[in-house]
């Protein structure tokens, strides 16, 4: 069945009908290797991390509730850490500096939403 809004034309392109209950967006652009003096993400937070996140959800057995993704730049860069968002809830946090805390801000946010 296609579930495409009908303003989509239809093309090769086919809907996936995955809708995890929070999709967490992890920053990891680092401009220090560019020479670019403006604050960045990475190196605090990094891809390895974003792996381990990723690892972690999955042993929480929460892969089919959050999806995790790294991304390159949400647009909040600061001199104070990453940045990551959780969505569809809008959460911007900026200030992250580890792993464990994206764990604990992703285990708070899942036990709000009832995970």
């Amino acid at each position: 069945m296609d579930t495409r809004p009908s303003s989509i034309p239809r093309t090769s392109l086919e809907t996936i009908s995955f809708k995890p209950t929070l999709h967490v967006f992890i920053c990891t652009n680092d401009r220090a290797q560019t020479g670019d003096p403006r604050p960045s993400c990475g190196p605090q937070i990094t891809p390895e991390m974003v792996k381990e996140i990723k690892l972690w959800i999955r042993t929480q057995g929460l892969t089919a509730d959050i999806y995790c993704t790294k991304a390159s730049c949400l647009g909040f860069c600061n001199p104070d850490g990453g940045v990551m968002c959780i969505w569809p809830q809008g959460i911007f946090l900026k200030g992250i500096t580890s792993v464990d805390e994206i764990k604990q801000v992703i285990s708070d946010e899942a036990r709000r939403v009832g995970l």
